[in-house]
């Protein structure tokens, strides 16, 4: 196996015994009796693990053969561990839980990173079983619209088509949780936006004015794996730098959108989320 697969397979052990036995730290000889590999193998999973932050690692000399003292799951792995529950690639779920690990070092969404506060707090938001979280980025005073009237405009689609969903007696029940991402950007504010990004399960960023900021928001959305909706009003130009993948969905003042699908669309959207949050309960 890789790396990252043996790298993926001690968290996915350490998350299991942490369950069983509540939370403690393993030292070398311990984590042996987790997972099959040898030695040079786990101290190789280790620092993969420990260089993405996602385990609390201690040193102390004696330790041979293995290269550290102890190791014990923190926030983040428990929460990247809950996202690997998640995953939705089913022709190749070992690739993709070992790509999910994997692609840690670029995923933290903010330059001052987290601390253990930031992830127990997603971690929880994400667990919350009964929530839909939508989140919504856009430039607070626009030349081409209002801000209040497109935020309610927006959040009324979503709780409309929320109660279509929980009217079918089929379904699991939710309610909307919706966010407007702060303004500004002061070290724990952004922080706050972040993990207000990564705590949702989709995610609404309104381009017409290309900001910047927004779109630093739309990056840490896209780097989590997020449902993405982008929106511009009818007539506005696409950022210059097209986001692969990605649909635009055009609106008119009122917060009309122009495609007349669009709320068949935005139940698919809610459907796909809600299919994707309870894949881990």
């Amino acid at each position: 196996m890789s790396i990252e697969e043996n790298a993926t397979n001690l968290l996915i052990a350490l998350y299991n015994k942490e369950n069983e036995a509540g939370r403690r730290a393993y030292e070398g000889h311990e984590v042996s009796s987790l997972i099959e590999l040898t030695p040079d193998d786990i101290n190789d999973a280790v620092e993969f693990l420990a260089d993405r932050d996602l385990i609390e690692r201690l040193n102390w000399m004696g330790t041979h053969p293995y290269m550290f003292g102890q190791i014990e799951l923190n926030a983040k792995g428990r929460h990247i561990y809950q996202e690997l529950l998640k995953s939705e690639n089913v022709t190749d779920s070992r690739k993709a839980e070992s790509d999910i690990v994997a692609k840690q070092p670029l995923a933290a969404g903010s330059p001052y990173g987290f601390s253990d506060e930031d992830w127990e707090y997603t971690q929880m938001k994400i667990n919350d079983s009964q929530k839909l979280i939508v989140v919504m980025g856009y430039q607070f005073e626009s030349e081409y619209y209002n801000s209040e009237k497109l935020t309610s405009a927006i959040k009324n689609q979503f709780e409309n088509v929320l109660r279509k969903w929980n009217s079918d007696p089929k379904t699991n029940k939710f309610e909307l949780d919706f966010v407007k991402l702060g303004a500004g950007y002061g070290e724990h504010l952004f922080n706050q936006i972040a993990r207000d990004i990564i705590s949702s399960d989709i995610a609404i960023f309104e381009t017409s004015d290309l900001n910047p900021n927004v779109m630093l928001e739309l990056g840490v959305a896209l780097t989590w794996g997020k449902r993405v909706l982008p929106i511009k009003l009818k007539g506005q130009k696409k950022p210059p730098s097209d986001i692969s993948g990605q649909t635009w969905a055009d609106y008119l003042n009122d917060g009309e959108f122009v495609n007349e699908n669009h709320d068949e669309q935005l139940y698919r959207m809610i459907e796909r989320a809600i299919q994707k949050k309870t894949k881990g309960m």
